[in-house]
């Protein structure tokens, strides 16, 4: 890539304006009716912008009083029983980012919350982005337009993880940087080394999730080696494991309790020793702590995902076939990527859409991306492609709704399934004009 702190700052602009629209356009226009079903909630808040009251609807989340003692006072995460303790870097980003532009914000008279809430935008993009441009690398694109970072910002700013949570407190943005980090790193590395280990044992503490993701660039490396160094490797977690080791021992040494919600609250993934051990287990809702129950519960949901991002999963297929063709080396390491991760969440017990999507939802988003690229060489063929995308992300609900029937209107669905036979058409008679 040319210049790639240009385009990643590029990105970075280009995101923070389409959050400004699209907080207007989603939460306070007549064009769509936003709804969140569970937890958040679509709300009129009131804040202070350059001293002076201003009301608009915004989004608030059923976990922002818990988020928002953290981002103001980091300590209390620590000192207290925080249901995100186990989430430190993130609210500590969160936190210092904040406590850094608290004289910008002051100087535009913003109150403490709406500087809260930007700072939050502002970290969200950073991450949305970060995978962004490992994509591009991943694929090596070069001589970007400025039109293709717009297309490429809307299309991975409209899928669902970003365009309903960049707005709130959550980890979620990082799921996308889980899958494309390990095939960025096999293809510019050869070994298991420092400063990899302590990237994942530092994203460990952000979400601890990562693991996963680093178990995957391991993975990676055998494939790419043929061999394995279990001395090596064995250094190496010691290392991944250092920044949670120190966080841990703090607690031990001034004799505090750790909290973890996801255990104590939602059994996430412990349901499967209180499986064995007969311990309680929550069943209903989404909640399915059984086995081999578990299987068709999750099976059941990823259905509910195909259905959810039919047109996107309709020109993914297309952008996966084009990679099977073209670059076998990419399609595999998607692939192994995504049902790793795939995988891993169906032992979670709990099955809301979203965890379904950190693993097809976002592997769909880096196969859009790529084929936004490989399939279109010119302004009105890449503008084809992105328009029934666009078109479909931005009137799509929240993966919660719980009728799968009205995820997108009838109306949107037969728009944008007629602009992409209009994509067909074009491709199919500029392949003619070539013969």
């Amino acid at each position: 890539m040319v210049n790639s702190v240009k385009t990643y700052l590029s990105l970075n602009v280009i995101t923070i304006f389409l959050s400004i629209f699209f907080g207007y356009f989603l939460f306070n226009s007549q064009f769509v009716e936003p709804d969140y079903y569970v937890c958040s909630r679509i709300v009129e808040q009131t804040f202070q912008l350059f001293n002076e009251p201003i009301s608009f609807n915004f989004p608030y989340s059923c976990d922002e009083n818990e988020y928002f003692l953290g981002f103001k006072d980091f300590s209390f995460i620590i000192f207290n029983d925080h249901s995100y303790q186990q989430r430190p870097l993130y609210i500590l980003i969160v936190f210092i980012f904040n406590e850094i532009f608290s004289p910008i914000y002051n100087f535009l008279g913003f109150d403490q919350k709406l500087g809260i809430y930007t700072s939050i935008i502002f970290i969200h993009s950073i991450i949305l982005n970060l995978s962004l441009i490992l994509i591009l690398k991943i694929a090596n694109f070069k001589r970007l337009k400025y039109y293709d970072l717009l297309f490429i910002s809307l299309i991975n700013f409209l899928q669902p993880m970003a365009k309903w949570g960049i707005f709130g407190p959550s980890v979620q943005m990082l799921t996308l940087l889980q899958i494309v980090l390990p095939i960025y790193l096999v293809k510019n590395r050869n070994i298991l080394d420092f400063k990899v280990s302590l990237l994942y044992g530092l994203l460990f503490m952000y979400n601890r999730a990562s693991l996963v993701s680093y178990v995957i660039y391991v993975f990676f490396l055998y494939l790419k080696n043929k061999k394995f160094n279990f001395l090596n490797f064995l250094k190496n977690i010691v290392i991944f494991l250092i920044p949670f080791s120190f966080y841990r021992l703090f607690f031990v040494i001034n004799n505090l309790k750790t909290f973890d919600t996801n255990t104590e609250t939602y059994q996430q993934f412990s349901w499967i020793i209180d499986y064995f051990t007969g311990g309680n287990r929550k069943y209903g809702e989404y909640f399915c702590h059984r086995i081999p129950g578990f299987i068709k519960c999750y099976l059941e949901g990823t259905l509910d995902l195909f259905s959810y991002l039919l047109i996107p999963l309709l020109i993914s297929l297309l952008c996966l076939y084009f990679l099977f063709k073209n670059n076998k080396n990419l399609f595999y390491l998607i692939l192994i990527s995504t049902f790793i991760v795939y995988s891993f969440w169906s032992l979670i017990g709990w099955y809301p859409l979203r965890f379904i999507y950190y693993s097809i939802g976002n592997a769909i988003t880096v196969l859009l991306i790529l084929g936004y690229f490989y399939l279109n060489s010119n302004f009105f063929s890449k503008f084809l492609y992105s328009l029934p995308l666009i078109i479909y992300l931005t009137y799509l609900t929240m993966w919660n709704n719980p009728d799968p029937s009205s995820y997108i209107d009838n109306d949107i669905l037969i728009t944008s399934v007629i602009t992409i036979l209009i994509y067909v058409f074009y491709k199919f008679k500029l392949l003619k004009e070539k013969i």
